[in-house]
């Protein structure tokens, strides 16, 4: 696992969202070992709020969810203007090309597949880190 830390003052401020308890605990304790700050939440209409409140700079959102759907949860975050420079990372166990179109059309940055492997997370991280803001 990449476990270098972030930057002197390049941390990012990380929210992970899963309704999968222990997926979304395992990428907190891998963003917070790679130095970022880590918050996270279960459900999609948890992450709208969250958001709203502590206004991450990336935001890792599970697409399958019970209460809202992850590309919904992104449509409606890309319309909040306060979050206006947020980068989504979609997660999803579907990889193929019609999955990462329905992605970048709901606004997506980038698709990370499950199982998460967490040297991509970082190096994805690590592109997000030096991306100018929207």
């Amino acid at each position: 696992m990449h476990t270098a830390a972030a930057p002197a003052g390049h941390a990012l401020r990380i929210l992970a969202v899963d309704d999968n308890r222990e997926a979304a605990l395992s990428i907190k304790d891998a963003v917070e070992d790679f130095g970022d700050t880590a918050f996270v939440c279960f459900k999609g209409h948890e992450a709208l709020e969250l958001a709203g409140s502590i206004r991450p700079d990336v935001i890792l959102l599970d697409l399958s969810m019970p209460d809202i759907d992850g590309v919904d949860v992104a449509r409606i975050l890309r319309a909040d203007p306060r979050l206006a420079g947020v980068k989504i990372i979609a997660l999803t166990a579907y990889g193929d090309a019609e999955a990462r179109q329905k992605t970048a059309a709901a606004g997506f940055d980038l698709h990370l597949t499950k199982p998460v492997r967490f040297e991509v997370l970082a190096d994805m991280l690590d592109l997000l880190r030096l991306a100018p803001k929207r």
